[in-house]
């Protein structure tokens, strides 16, 4: 994400909690164009098709490792 510019950055995070356009346009008080510009910008710098896409490479890389068992003879 250190690719991402603050404004993209503020996008890409709304995008990951479940917000559509419209509600981002809303909750920064942006222009449509203006997000959907970030949106298009987020998508080629994560080399990425849609933004469901962008966001599930991102819950990928950040999941939480699994616990593994630790066996004590």
């Amino acid at each position: 994400m250190n690719q991402l510019t603050q404004a993209e950055q503020e996008v890409f995070a709304l995008a990951i909690d479940g917000h559509s356009i419209s509600e981002i346009q809303n909750l920064l008080h942006k222009e449509e164009s203006t997000i959907k510009n970030q949106r298009k910008s987020i998508l080629k710098k994560l080399n990425t098709e849609s933004m469901t896409e962008a966001v599930q490479q991102f819950q990928n890389l950040h999941q939480e490792p699994s616990k593994k068992l630790i066996r004590i003879s």
